[in-house]
């Protein structure tokens, strides 16, 4: 019996005062940290990312050869590295080349969208055995019908609402495109910069967790750890899901494209795959942005007309789109953030604005583990059980098993090519 009296620790109680530094040492230091060091949020943000990523690719490296974390973890950068200098070399040239092609092309469409769309919608559409004249007024609705006459629609004021929108990141978009096809020392800088954070922050991530531990105050290690316990889970399902997601859906839609005869196909893919880190819209960009590419270029291998052809692509793209919310989605990522669709993406341009591409990467798996910190200070607060559930259930790393972001990834490839029996 002492033994176990000896093996459960109660959660101190917060005093008022306690509570009220708390809260106000908090705000301070949040507001303070995101106005001085605005700048390294987006970098610090991916060499996070990229260190987590490559966490149980380590642990897998340890388990199999039985070698010390940290020479563990110099092989696996050491390879990491190996293999973009690798790509880069074989396809790094040609692959900024269709990069900044991509990006002339929707530059140049973009100012000029609503004269180009007039013109397409100033004739007659023909579609097999329909006929659809955009120039004559057409009737909707049995009942007091609504008479919609496109020739008298303005949508110049809306378009420039949503050019002003956008037009930042187009912007931003512009000057990454343009130091990667110039190759300036500042991208060169940059990515040394996230590859050695991410490599030191690998190196001390399992002294993370016993140097905080030291830190807290005594009595409130069981806590620490039990968020510890909490974070990982929702960090695990969204970041590691999420990058299976973008490798394939990026390589099923750059395929697809090519396969079809779109332009740019590769990044195209590319985009496809970056894009799904942003929730809701991410994907509608990328379907627009092909969709876009599709209509106005010259010519296609199927001899189409370019709205035949935009169609298409429309109809390809939300397929893949259905296909992937229903088959994927479901199996890779789950519904374990447990966020509502609009919380999601209001955080996701919070985000953005506070820190450009990297907040909305980190969007949703930030505000599942704001929910989980709030959680924890609303009932110690009002002095209640901060921990009303079980812990979760974590599975030990087996030797014999690849890491699991890589099995998901064959899974899902493997679902892709072969429909799943019934």
């Amino acid at each position: 019996m002492a033994d176990d009296t000896s093996t459960t620790t109660e959660s101190p109680r917060w005093g008022a005062l306690t509570k009220f530094l708390v809260a106000l040492v908090g705000l301070v230091l949040l507001g303070t940290l995101l106005s001085r060091f605005q700048q390294l949020i987006p970098p610090l943000g991916l060499a996070f990312i990229f260190a987590y990523l490559l966490n149980p690719v380590a642990e897998w490296v340890v388990a199999r050869t039985h070698w010390k974390w940290g020479v563990a973890v110099t092989v696996v950068f050491f390879a990491i590295v190996l293999l973009l200098i690798t790509l880069l070399t074989v396809a790094g040239i040609a692959l900024v080349q269709e990069i900044n092609g991509l990006y002339n092309v929707i530059a140049e469409i973009l100012p000029e969208l609503p004269e180009r769309v007039q013109a397409i919608v100033s004739q007659p559409i023909h579609l097999g055995p329909f006929t659809f004249d955009p120039t004559q007024p057409f009737k909707i609705g049995p009942f007091g019908p609504f008479i919609i006459d496109l020739s008298q629609l303005d949508l110049q004021p809306l378009y420039d609402q949503l050019l002003a929108i956008i037009q930042p990141a187009v912007q931003q978009t512009g000057i990454l495109v343009g130091s990667l096809a110039s190759g300036t020392a500042n991208a060169l800088g940059l990515f040394l910069f996230i590859l050695i954070v991410s490599f030191y922050w690998l190196h001390d991530l399992k002294n993370l967790l016993p140097s905080l531990e030291q830190v807290v105050p005594e009595g409130y290690a069981p806590d620490m750890r039990r968020l510890a316990q909490e974070l990982g889970p929702i960090w695990n399902a969204f970041l590691r899901g999420q990058v299976t997601l973008a490798l394939v859906m990026g390589i099923v839609v750059g395929i697809t494209m090519a396969a079809l005869g779109v332009r740019y196909a590769p990044v195209l893919g590319l985009l496809a795959g970056l894009l799904e880190f942003i929730p809701i819209v991410g994907p509608i960009i990328a379907g627009g942005v092909a969709v876009l590419v599709a209509l106005f270029q010259p010519t296609n291998w199927l001899g189409w007309s370019p709205i035949y052809f935009a169609l298409l692509i429309l109809g390809v793209q939300v397929l893949l789109q259905q296909l992937e919310n229903n088959l994927l989605v479901p199996r890779i990522i789950g519904g374990s953030l447990n966020l509502h669709p609009i919380i999601i993406l209001v955080g996701a341009i919070i985000g953005a604005n506070l820190a450009g591409i990297t907040g909305l990467l980190l969007s949703a798996p930030v505000i599942a583990s704001l929910r989980l910190f709030g959680g924890y200070v609303y009932r110690k607060m009002f002095d209640l059980d901060p921990w009303p559930n079980p812990p979760p259930r974590l599975e030990a790393p087996r030797p014999s098993e690849w890491p699991r972001w890589f099995t998901r990834l064959v899974l899902a490839l493997r679902q892709l090519i072969k429909p799943r029996k019934k």
